[in-house]
């Protein structure tokens, strides 16, 4: 059957989880398969699909099914149509890094490589693990980078449409925690209490220094991480320049062999 994965409980209260690397797990139900593609048909794709190990090897259709759900969170400019294995496993790279860890989960190196190598089957796992963590997210909120209400600040929330909650939700949701009549209303499933849309409420300062800080450092992990993807394509692109260049010496040099032997012959 399939394997539900989600955050963590630790992820709800104070601090984020690490996202859990996992080997997804072998599909066995013909039903859930079939239940499967009929999941991937259903979402637009800027390709089609002929075979579906080789059509998500790079990666891209993997990205745009991710932001059909959330496209808020993936920047579908990073991710290139590729051949090589090597600009394959950077896509998958950096939707690990920077999409999945949202999701709560990453994907395993041992599932990367076969996926990347298009083999038969494993991009059915994955693409299944990536389903119920999809599902999961859209019922419990896409949460990311703040800690909790429970843990004393408002913690942003990303809706299926990618739209973060506004400040008034965080306020109302601090409301509902402290209120002693509290009712459900629907308003995405959230518990506040009858006045709290009207009265408003303050958050401590100290609350949003810590906030603020730890947007900063998430700011900055995500930039030093772009800046090392960058001076790993220039390390790339220079070793390319240097064999380009080596091959044009190469080819300089027989066609001033070829201009010898012509002038030999008095033929130049």
């Amino acid at each position: 059957g399939s394997q539900s994965i989600v955050c963590s409980a630790s992820a709800m209260a104070g601090k984020t989880a690490p996202p859990e690397v996992i080997i997804a797990p072998p599909i066995d139900d013909d039903d859930e398969l079939q239940a499967l593609y009929n999941w991937v048909d259903e979402t637009p794709l800027s390709r089609p699909k002929r075979n579906i190990s080789r059509d998500f090897a790079d990666g891209v259709l993997f990205a745009e099914i991710i932001s059909h759900s959330f496209p808020r969170i993936v920047e579908m400019h990073n991710y290139s149509p590729a051949n090589s294995q090597t600009q394959k496993m950077y896509n998958w790279n950096t939707l690990n890094q920077k999409v999945l860890r949202k999701l709560g989960y990453q994907i395993h190196p041992q599932d990367l490589d076969e996926v990347t190598k298009a083999a038969p089957g494993a991009i059915e796992r994955v693409l299944l693990v990536l389903k119920d963590a999809l599902e999961e997210a859209k019922h419990t909120g896409l949460r990311i980078g703040r800690p909790s209400v429970a843990a004393g600040g408002a913690r942003a929330a990303l809706t299926p449409d990618g739209r973060a909650s506004s400040g008034d939700d965080a306020c109302q949701s601090i409301e509902a925690v402290r209120g002693g009549d509290v009712r459900r209303m629907q308003n995405g499933g959230r518990a506040i209490t009858p006045g709290a849309a009207s009265r408003g409420c303050s958050v401590p300062s100290h609350v949003h220094r810590q906030q603020q800080r730890e947007v900063d450092q998430e700011l900055l992990t995500e930039k030093e991480q772009t800046i090392a993807e960058l001076r790993e394509m220039v390390v790339i692109m220079s070793q390319k320049i240097k064999k380009l260049e080596q091959l044009v010496r190469i080819k300089d040099s027989k066609i001033d062999a070829m201009n010898q032997k012509l002038q030999k012959y008095g033929l130049a």
